[in-house]
């Protein structure tokens, strides 16, 4: 039997008896544990499923891995304890059928596979300095995203003002004396944010080069 398709038939039943709500008479009862608990993590995330808390004179483990919104069966699994590779983002079912003879029970437990947060890097121009009534330039350009792209700059100025732009790259006047620590935040196209970047300004007063 193509082994595709024989993953698809073993799938299609292990779900149907799943979702008819058939369970054994015989005492068993499938149990999953997972490391990550709770599964869920950017990817590739590895995850082991461990059934050994089944309760029942338990015989045989079998498993199935199943992408949220595909028919067919990604991977079908035995034993008690199995680990399984998730490569891509999104939401899986893992489920599993303990076996006593004719007896069986069945279990399943959602994985949330997530995509890879973005990072935010920039520079500034002129940095560190600037006079005060002068204008930043402030370039993002060097952020990135390793599975997506992204979307949104929020940019934080430490003056009490803050922008959220579309583009890598904002202008900003600064017309008091002092230090201002100016934070970016890039968000990407699946919403997930990156940890803030910072830089510190100095901005010092007009017709100072480098006051110390």
């Amino acid at each position: 039997m193509n082994m595709k398709r024989g993953q698809r038939i073993l799938g299609m039943v292990l779900l149907g008896l799943i979702l008819g709500g058939c369970t054994s008479p015989s005492g068993l009862r499938a149990v999953i544990a997972t490391d990550p608990n709770p599964p869920r993590g950017p990817w590739p995330l590895s995850v082991t499923f461990d059934g050994t808390k089944s309760v029942g004179p338990v015989e045989e483990w079998n498993w199935v891995v199943f992408r949220e919104g595909r028919e067919e069966a990604l991977a079908t699994l035995s034993g008690p304890v199995v680990t399984y590779e998730f490569s891509e983002r999104g939401k899986y079912w893992v489920y599993l059928e303990v076996r006593s003879g004719t007896h069986f029970h069945q279990t399943s437990v959602e994985v949330d596979v997530r995509s890879k947060p973005p990072e935010a890097r920039f520079t500034a121009d002129p940095y560190p300095e600037v006079q005060e009534g002068h204008t930043v330039t402030f370039d993002a350009s060097s952020s990135s995203d390793p599975d997506g792209m992204i979307k949104t700059y929020v940019w934080s100025f430490g003056d009490g003002f803050w922008e959220e732009t579309s583009s890598p790259t904002v202008s900003h006047k600064y017309t008091t004396v002092g230090e201002y620590w100016v934070q970016l935040v890039v968000e990407d196209d699946y919403g997930d944010r990156s940890s803030p970047a910072l830089l510190r300004i100095r901005v010092v007063p007009k017709g100072c080069g480098s006051c110390g």
